[in-house]
């Protein structure tokens, strides 16, 4: 009864927009600046930042969700272009891990391909555990958190389901947002424009669902002003830390992240 009770609310959402489009990524692959592109596009009104966040951390009922998608971000007094805004459209952002078994339920409500980010996992997963030194937090986090392997899982459902996805490359994006980015538009039915990857600094945007434990997180991106460049060194497997048996969950992280780069050259540069 409940598992019904939840895909009809989750239809009555996917009702309320015009227009509804789901980004997953793991933690530290530059997602929220690729969905601040999202937010110049004139069609999209709206933005939805993990909301599932909190069934993962503080074991939130399904309820918390649906209000979050509810009452999302309004991106109008934000874009550069308020007057462009022609739609409703809400994107939404998510970790394969904090939405975890309710993957199903976030697909469904999309009625566009579904975008995958990925990033050379040395990296992805050396950042996290920088992060969580910056403010002081236990680096040894669950090895769920890197999101990889949950993130294949949720990459082979769609191609089992058919049902159509896009898997784009962190550094591709940063490296070259025009190509990208016009690759990507064209394959979820959006115009694209050059102005879109350049915005105004938006540093008092609230993003954190945990009361500002994740703040941190997001300061960067919220302070730039366009797409920065992906000029991090990637680190040997040695210089990351042995604790928690990361060095050995990155050489399993490396094969799907391997596998999963075969998809995202379709949505690579156009200029080496």
């Amino acid at each position: 009864m409940k598992e019904n009770v939840n895909r009809k609310a989750f239809t009555d959402i996917k009702n309320l927009y015009e227009n509804i489009y789901v980004i997953i990524s793991p933690p530290r692959c530059s997602s929220t600046a690729f969905s601040r592109v999202f937010w110049e596009q004139p069609s999209i009104r709206y933005y939805s930042h993990e909301p599932f966040e909190v069934t993962y951390f503080e074991y939130a009922e399904l309820s918390t969700v649906i209000k979050k998608l509810k009452k999302p971000i309004d991106l109008h007094p934000i874009k550069s272009n308020q007057y462009l805004l022609q739609s409703t459209g809400l994107v939404i952002k998510e970790m394969p891990y904090q939405v975890g078994p309710n993957y199903k339920l976030l697909i469904s409500i999309s009625n566009h391909p579904i975008i995958f980010l990925i990033r050379d996992p040395r990296l992805n997963i050396q950042s996290r555990i920088d992060k969580k030194l910056e403010v002081g937090q236990d680096p040894d986090f669950p090895l769920i958190e890197t999101g990889w392997e949950l993130l294949a899982e949720q990459v082979n459902y769609c191609s089992e389901h058919k049902i159509p996805y896009l898997v784009v490359d962190s550094t591709e994006f940063r490296n070259c947002p025009e190509d990208v980015f016009s690759r990507i538009f064209k394959e979820i039915n959006l115009p694209f424009s050059t102005e879109m990857l350049s915005w105004r600094a938006t540093p008092k945007i609230k993003l954190d669902n945990l009361g500002g434990h994740h703040s941190h997180l997001y300061s960067r991106v919220l302070e730039s002003t366009g797409i920065e460049p992906a000029i991090e060194k990637i680190p040997e497997l040695e210089e990351i830390p042995e604790s928690n048996g990361f060095q050995e969950h990155i050489k399993k992280c490396m094969k799907i992240y391997k596998s999963l780069r075969i998809e995202a050259e379709k949505n690579a540069c156009l200029k080496k």
